[in-house]
């Protein structure tokens, strides 16, 4: 960590740091940190793939506030107790984080996997709009579903086919997330699978650590307390 940033971070975070705690309750916090990294994913996932998100904010607190509160979960609540350095220990904890976050990323073809059925969309009409001011117009492509609702497909792309031709798509019944061309056998479910089985590995072993490496410890505010 840069010197100038450590030196302002020793400044003003340690205020906020919580009492000392035996190795005990060092372990209990580790499996709470590990709960909330499992709560946090379909948080993201839902930012990532909902369709009641148009993007902008909404979509980018979603997806980045889980990340943060993890990352400042695991410094100040478990990561305090290791000296020294708890940084060197905060870099895998940032790497878990970023799978768990790429994971969620990958989440569409985990749940069109479990949930989403195959039929054949019928194109509607091309819609473009401007999303931001100054950035390039969005295009998307509003199909009909198989239940007649319509909805645009996932992604910014034009229209595979003028209005009035019909694609084989998978489709959320629930309407949840946007329907995708192609079939429930040809989505690869195991991309978000396997990044978010290494992400809370990559987490457990991090604090598995820290809890390991103060086992035989007595923290320093205990260590008064008794005195």
């Amino acid at each position: 960590m840069p010197a100038p940033v450590r030196h302002l971070t020793a400044r003003i975070l340690p205020r906020w740091r919580l009492p000392a705690v035996d190795h005990h309750t060092l372990a209990l916090r580790a499996v709470f940190f590990l709960g909330v990294c499992v709560l946090c994913w379909p948080v993201q996932a839902y930012g990532l793939n909902s369709t009641f998100l148009e993007g902008g904010m909404a979509e980018g607190v979603l997806v980045a506030a889980p990340l943060l509160f993890q990352l400042a979960l695991l410094r100040y609540y478990v990561l305090r107790h290791l000296h020294p350095r708890p940084w060197r220990v905060l870099v895998p904890g940032a790497l878990g984080g970023v799978l768990l976050l790429a994971s969620a990323l990958q989440a569409y073809d985990l749940y069109m996997y479990a949930f989403g059925k195959d039929g054949t969309v019928t194109v509607v009409e091309e819609r473009t709009r401007e999303v931001t001011r100054g950035a390039d117009p969005k295009t998307t492509c509003l199909v009909e579903l198989p239940d007649g609702e319509r909805e645009e497909l996932r992604g910014s792309d034009p229209c595979p086919g003028p209005p009035g031709e019909r694609f084989l798509a998978v489709y959320d019944p629930a309407n949840r997330v946007a329907p995708s061309l192609g079939t429930v056998a040809a989505l690869d479910p195991g991309a978000a699978m396997g990044l978010g089985a290494g992400g809370m590995a990559v987490m457990a072993v991090t604090v598995a650590v820290v809890v390991r490496r103060t086992e035989d410890e007595e923290p320093a505010g205990l260590e008064r307390a008794s005195s």
